[in-house]
């Protein structure tokens, strides 16, 4: 089952109590929708910057400015780190909240804040046929767990825990796991930023940041000068083949998050499959169909006859987190 995203509907015969406001916040972008309620649908998306905004009051702000007479009457934020308590404060942004005093500014009955990637996992069982694009083989196992990460600003980890009725969506910090070298290049990264880090995470390499600080240590490592590039402009560089720098960047960003992929799939014996979404995958796709992610996947040894039977998809959309959050809405709703 997938989700539709029209960017014009005549809204105004939507009653306010059918619809509800759903955000996936990370530390780049901001992005928001309507859901209405009873339908897959989501009408009015908008997009913005974070770095705009000095709060998330304000950004919610704008877009309740941007739907102008349209009133929703509960809310589910997806926010890029560990919900515990009220207060809450985003890994990578500088915005933190009190999630009672949001819900009076949004003037919801209702407000869940859940972790961006539970929200992600969340959509990812109603995702489409053209969403996706399996990388090597591998067939799912219905009512089998189901892996979600997600390398973007920082790397997203999640659980699909699957049975006959339903599902359950869990949030991790997996991405904070120690960086694990698979190879005596990525050996020699490790023990460069050993020097710089007191904890050398995995997120440190399957990251926007990560991409950069990959290029720099790979410059200092080989003792030739690294241009101030942005991650952007790496992955451009890589994709276009003009810079074998940047391409071996890529190259090694696309292995170590099989490796990584891999190991979570054996620590969650995701035979229902392993997702990986964030917004540096959609432009990385071909490089990574290339490259040496499914090597690195199934290379686990004794047991990687199992692992060869786990596929791997990538979400080639940046609407999943939006319409699982809607799903642990309405979910939650239905008590």
């Amino acid at each position: 089952m997938s989700s539709t995203i029209p960017h014009h509907r005549n809204s105004g015969s939507i009653e306010s109590e059918a619809l509800s406001l759903v955000a996936d916040i990370g530390a780049t972008n901001a992005r928001f929708a309507l859901a209405v309620s009873g339908s897959n649908e989501l009408i009015q998306p908008l997009t913005l910057l974070t770095r705009n905004f000095t709060s998330i009051f304000l950004a919610c702000r704008e877009y309740l400015n941007h739907i102008a007479d349209l009133h929703p009457s509960r809310a589910c934020i997806a926010v890029a780190c560990p919900i515990s308590g009220d207060h809450v404060s985003l890994t990578n942004n500088s915005w933190s909240f009190s999630i009672e005093e949001f819900r009076q500014e949004l003037n919801v009955g209702r407000l869940m804040v859940v972790n961006d990637f539970k929200a992600l996992a969340a959509g990812v069982p109603r995702l489409a046929a053209e969403e996706i694009i399996q990388l090597g083989d591998g067939t799912p196992i219905p009512e089998r767990p189901i892996s979600v990460i997600g390398p973007g600003t920082g790397l997203g980890v999640a659980t699909v825990v699957q049975y006959e009725t339903g599902q359950i969506f869990l949030d991790g910090e997996g991405g904070h796991v120690s960086f694990a070298p698979g190879n005596e290049r990525e050996l020699e990264i490790l023990r460069l930023l050993s020097r710089q880090f007191n904890h050398v995470s995995t997120e440190r390499i399957l990251s926007g940041d990560g991409i950069k600080t990959l290029f720099q240590t790979l410059a200092k490592i080989d003792g030739v000068a690294a241009p101030d590039l942005t991650a952007s402009s790496i992955v451009e560089r890589a994709i276009s083949g003009s810079d074998s720098h940047c391409l071996e960047v890529i190259d090694i960003f696309c292995g170590v998050l099989g490796s990584f992929a891999g190991d979570l799939a054996m620590t969650l014996n995701s035979q229902g499959g392993v997702y990986i979404g964030g917004g540096i995958i959609p432009r990385i796709a071909k490089l990574l169909k290339d490259s040496s992610f499914r090597t690195r996947f199934e290379g686990k040894g004794r047991i990687s006859s199992f692992i060869k039977n786990v596929p791997t998809y990538l979400i080639m959309t940046d609407r999943t987190a939006l319409t699982g959050a809607a799903s642990l809405l309405f979910d939650d709703l239905k008590g």
